[in-house]
This record gives structure tokens, C-alpha cells and sequence, in this order.
């Protein structure tokens, strides 16, 4: 069994991280989770119950690329980005289909999100953050991303950057885990689309560095911590209210990405 986990660079393996040991009391009867998660070639679901993973299949159509992040919107419709390309991909069986190059403005981009549209909230746009700290709108037909806004700067002049992903879902809120100047550890950081797209941090770090996912499922915001070389990768569970931590298993999986429908439940 193995656990989801996030999105980075490129050069990860594909192995498991053990499931966490605690049992679940009452659990639902039947696993709706749509939180979804990958390796380089790879696409998994995660399994609500155990928090563990179910593998989906190979991702056949990116060629000799990794995918670096998912994004799946209310309606199921999946798409996942390389480096410089768009594509879509089968819920189902992790086939991927090239939608198109994205412009030179959202190559490199290692963050993608579906988010609820702030001007229209009955539907889903495609949005991406840089490490500048910009967000984008990625136009699905096209590849053309738009700049959008930035998550700007804290009070006392430090820059605010993504470190990973961004997650939005319906009456929770648009987040994302975020690098502040030159502090080492990821914040969780609350978005506001209507605000420039403006970041505002928790109050404490997350304690970890290289959370490069987020998943949200029953009211819970999950972390997506990356390994090194001379560490293993982590699953964590964040309190979207304080911004810290608690660990909830590792192992030695070295996860590209997560994605969350934007209409999951809010509540367990």
C-alpha cells in the first residue's frame, strides 16, 4: 500500500510509502475519495478510508517526460503538465493525451491547480504559480497563460513564492504551501483570487521544506513532503487554521504531484 504525496523535480522514483498503522473506526462504506497523486509515470488514487493509495496505471502518452502536477476539476476532467506541455489524462486508466505546448511564459511550471472561477463560481479555471510568486491562468485549448496576480509580500517585506501546489475547493477556499525569503520551512498560505490572488500566511510554519503537493478530503488539508537524497518522503497533515503540522507516515516514494476535485466535502 502506498501513500500520495506531491509534486517537484524531476528525477524520482516510483516506490510505495507504507500506509499508515492506525486503524480507522466506523470508516464510510464505500471510498468516494477524488484525490489523486503520481510519480514520474505513474497515476494513483488515494483510498479515503486507509489513506493509502491504489495504483491507476501508467500514464502511456508523455514520452520520455515526467509529469510534474495534476489538476482535476468538478466534472472529473484531469489534466497534468511537463515541463512545457499540457496534457489530458484518463481518470480511469492514467493515459495521457498531448493537449498542447504551453507558451514559453508557463514552461517550468511545477504547481497546477483547478480552482472555483472568481468571477463565475459554477465553474472551474486552470491556474498555475511560479517561484516568483505569480499566478497564472492557463488557457486549456491555447497553452497561453495570462499572469494573473501575486501572492505578494508579507508585512515585513519578505517574498512569498509557491514551494509546491495550490488546491481550491468550494466553500473551503483557494491555498497553497508557499516559500517566505529565505526561511528554509513551507508555510500554508490562504489565497484570495479576488485580491490580486493575494497570499496571506498562517500563522506558524509547517515545519517541513518541500511540500510540492496538497490534498484536501473531509474537512482535512494534507501535505505532500518530497524526500532528498539522504531522506525519505512524508505524508503530514495540516491545520488549516495555525499553519502546523503533524506527521502521519514516511517512506521512500518520491511523488511528482497531487490533485483534488474542487468540489470535495468539507465535512467528514
Amino acid at each position: 500500500m502506498c501513500l500520495l504525496a506531491a509534486c517537484g523535480p524531476s528525477g524520482r522514483g516510483d516506490d510505495g510509502i507504507d500506509a499508515p498503522g492506525a486503524t480507522v473506526d466506523s470508516p464510510p462504506a464505500v471510498d468516494t475519495s477524488r484525490v489523486y497523486a503520481h510519480s514520474g509515470t505513474t497515476l494513483y488514487r488515494m483510498d479515503a478510508n486507509t489513506l493509502g493509495s491504489v495504483q491507476i496505471g501508467t500514464m502511456a502518452g508523455i514520452g520520455t517526460q515526467s509529469l510534474t502536477d495534476l489538476a482535476i476539476d468538478k466534472d472529473d476532467h484531469m489534466v497534468g503538465v511537463t515541463l512545457d506541455k499540457l496534457y489530458s489524462l484518463d481518470p480511469a486508466t492514467g493515459a495521457a493525451t498531448l493537449i498542447k505546448a504551453l507558451d514559453v511564459t508557463a514552461q517550468n511550471f511545477t504547481s497546477l491547480s483547478f480552482v472555483p472561477n472568481p468571477a463565475d463560481s459554477t465553474t472551474d479555471i486552470l491556474v498555475s504559480a511560479s517561484d516568483q510568486g505569480d499566478v497564472f491562468q492557463i488557457d486549456q485549448t491555447t497553452g497561453v497563460a495570462t499572469k494573473v496576480g501575486n501572492f505578494g509580500m508579507t508585512t515585513d517585506g519578505k517574498k512569498i513564492v509557491s514551494s509546491g501546489d495550490l488546491i481550491g475547493v468550494r466553500g473551503f477556499g483557494i491555498y497553497a504551501t508557499v516559500d517566505v525569503g529565505t526561511e528554509t520551512n513551507d508555510y500554508l498560505a490562504k489565497i484570495d483570487p479576488l485580491n490580486n490572488w493575494k497570499a496571506t500566511l498562517m500563522p506558524m510554519s509547517t515545519g517541513h521544506n518541500r511540500i510540492f503537493g496538497l490534498g484536501f478530503w473531509g474537512g482535512k488539508v494534507y501535505g505532500f513532503v518530497a524526500g532528498t537524497a539522504a531522506s525519505t518522503g512524508a505524508m503530514i497533515q495540516i491545520d488549516p487554521v495555525m499553519g502546523t503540522s503533524t506527521d502521519l507516515s514516511s517512506g521512500n516514494v518520491q511523488w511528482y504531484g497531487a490533485a483534488v476535485a474542487t468540489d470535495a466535502p468539507i465535512i467528514q
